[in-house]
């Protein structure tokens, strides 16, 4: 997008695919180097040298890249934008999610409560690492040395303001959708659509406690994850014949599956800090229903949108599900004041102008 608005992009990157695939020395080596990587140093310095770009653009360092690319840029004097897809600077797992429910304990900083959880890959060690990399360059100053964050939305400014990062470094901008070419259908569907990770802390099992409520209503589940087992054994052994798991789609799959559906329900029980599907049900011209948790409530607008009920709560959802699937009139006002925002609010044209106006603003421009 900003290479099409006439801007010079210079990329840098790493893949995870070099953890298996790389030497074995940096195999040995990744525990420390994903605290203070000093191939990031050198390559992120080589190409500060060569090209004096006026702002970094960073999305995520771990564990290849290392937060010693905050340190490196702050020493060339190179202003650094984070955009916070996720809670990583705050929680080792990332998402403030353990044990069943939403977990904010080492915001502050103590990062041994994560090891203590296995809260990353479940494991004692990569835990450890993980909690290692975030305490030892906390206390070096790397958020101090990050000159912005773009926050999603409200919710996640409010997450960093509780950790003592100025509001003046604080910026909300959201995603953003082309919908151009997606052609919506309002009003009608047949049945309640889940599109995402199947995983513990999107509220999975809500979802089929709701759905056993509504035994005359379809449900489709798309995608995979390590829940996808669970589930399925779960419905067959309750006679959910109304629940079908549909698994993970093409690009043309998914958009298939969203205009013909009633509605999406996300029933995340973890801070999401936006839930893209959200736009994507809006581009299709379909109302959703989300639990009232993190970001959620910052992006469906209750009543006008979509519905929101109580996070973990599947009566209260089912009632949401019911309400839109016996008025057809309200799937068609929310659907299409969904599709208004994805036109105005969450366009390309606004992300881009949101995007330059923090550029500008850490730049000195």
């Amino acid at each position: 997008m900003l290479e099409q608005h006439g801007e010079i992009v210079l990329m840098y990157g790493r893949s995870n695919l070099e953890i298996a695939n790389g030497p074995l020395k940096e195999r040995i080596l990744l525990p420390i180097n994903s605290i203070y990587s000093v191939r990031t140093r050198t390559e992120v310095g080589r190409i500060v040298s060569e090209h004096r770009p006026d702002v970094a653009y960073v999305h995520n360092f771990l564990p290849l890249i290392s937060p010693s690319v905050y340190h490196t840029l702050h020493a060339w004097r190179i202003p650094s934008v984070q955009v916070l897809h996720e809670f990583r600077l705050l929680c080792p797992n990332s998402v403030f999610y353990t044990r069943g429910g939403p977990c904010e304990r080492c915001k502050n900083g103590n990062y041994l409560h994560a090891v203590r959880y296995r809260c990353y890959r479940n494991s004692y060690f990569a835990s450890f690492v993980c909690s290692a990399a975030l305490a030892i360059n906390r206390f070096a100053g790397m958020l101090d040395k990050i000159s912005a964050f773009l926050c999603l939305t409200e919710f996640s400014r409010q997450k960093l303001l509780q950790v003592g990062v100025p509001a003046e470094k604080l910026f909300v901008r959201p995603h953003f959708i082309d919908c151009t070419q997606i052609r919506p259908r309002f009003g009608g569907g047949g049945y309640i659509l889940y599109l995402g990770r199947l995983s513990e802390e999107k509220g999975l099992w809500t979802l089929l406690r709701a759905a056993s409520r509504l035994k005359d209503v379809e449900f489709k589940i798309a995608g995979r994850g390590p829940l996808e087992n669970s589930l399925r054994r779960l419905a067959t052994e309750q006679g959910l014949t109304n629940v079908e798991f549909v698994g993970a789609k093409t690009v043309r799959e998914k958009w298939d599956l969203l205009c013909d559906c009633l509605c999406v329900v996300v029933p995340s029980e973890c801070y999401e800090t936006f839930g893209m599907v959200v736009l994507e049900a809006y581009a299709a011209g379909k109302p959703v229903i989300g639990s009232d948790l993190g970001s959620l409530p910052f992006v469906i607008e209750d009543g006008n949108s979509g519905l929101l009920f109580r996070c973990g709560n599947a009566e209260e959802l089912a009632d949401k599900a019911r309400y839109l699937i016996s008025d057809s009139t309200a799937r068609q006002r929310m659907g299409k004041h969904g599709r208004r925002l994805v036109e105005t609010r969450y366009s390309p044209a606004e992300g881009y102008k949101a995007l330059m106006q923090v550029f500008n603003r850490v730049a000195g421009g």
